[in-house]
């Protein structure tokens, strides 16, 4: 896969988050890893002003993309989140491009047009809608009937398909990857393994149940691909040669 394609959560450095160390500073350590695509946790935020200039001079002195992780339902109550316009103004004043959320309290929205979510998103801001491991977020027609409102703008809006997430809602990773494919932006690649219990774990890509060398072939070989599961600098190395190592299929 091209190295080109490769985003890094900043989650697969959890261990140094937990420690206190700061966002900012989890950046500079996967700097060292020669990757320019960055993916941004909100939880992982100070909440202070002086951070969010911190992460965009980090962007601007190394030419780095931003993705920016919120762990939020796009529509709450039937209506699109007010704190969408926040989220925003985060992600701009990082320069981050794309915004990440959950879908939400869609079923419920009457009337709604894709104006209502468009008007708040910049030129140069995309926002993408990911499955999580919840049964609600992750319905797959919810999901279909949102996107197919974007028809008209479907570089604006799309679906980030998280490969690890469908264990958890009891759906199948290959069938819901296919359904979803015509919308999909965005890949998130992580496995699982089944514990004692037969409860799923999050684990490396390429140590779990899923057959990832096969799902990344449904993709288009353009497609960012961000890593998200707690490692080390270490092991990132070794990861990040294997994936990379594969070709991409057509």
């Amino acid at each position: 896969m091209d190295k080109q394609r490769l985003v890094l959560n900043t989650l697969v450095l959890q261990a140094e988050q937990e420690r206190g160390v700061t966002q900012p500073e989890l950046v500079r350590q996967l700097l060292s890893l020669n990757v320019h695509q960055i993916e941004l946790r909100r939880e992982y935020q100070s909440g202070q002003l002086a951070e969010l200039r911190a992460l965009n001079d980090l962007r601007l002195r190394h030419r780095l993309v931003y993705f920016y992780s919120i762990p939020d339902d796009l529509f709450v109550d039937g209506q699109v989140n007010p704190q969408l316009i926040q989220y925003v103004a985060e992600a701009a004043a990082m320069g981050a491009s794309y915004l990440k959320m959950t879908l939400g309290d869609f079923e419920n929205t009457t009337d709604f047009t894709a104006d209502q979510v468009l008007r708040w998103l910049p030129e140069n801001m995309h926002l993408n809608i990911e499955n999580d491991q919840t049964v609600t977020n992750t319905a797959p027609d919810k999901l279909t009937a949102f996107f197919q409102t974007f028809t008209a703008s479907p570089n604006k809006v799309g679906f980030v398909n998280d490969l690890g997430n469908w264990v958890f809602t009891q759906r199948d990773t290959f069938a819901m990857t296919r359904k979803l494919l015509p919308f999909t932006r965005f890949v998130h690649l992580k496995n699982y393994r089944l514990d004692a219990h037969q409860v799923p774990q999050t684990v490396a890509f390429d140590q779990g149940e899923l057959n990832i060398e096969e799902l990344l072939h449904q993709f288009s070989p353009e497609l960012p691909v961000a890593l998200e599961y707690p490692t080390t600098l270490t092991a990132l190395q070794h990861d990040i040669a294997t994936l990379t190592s594969k070709e991409d299929v057509d």
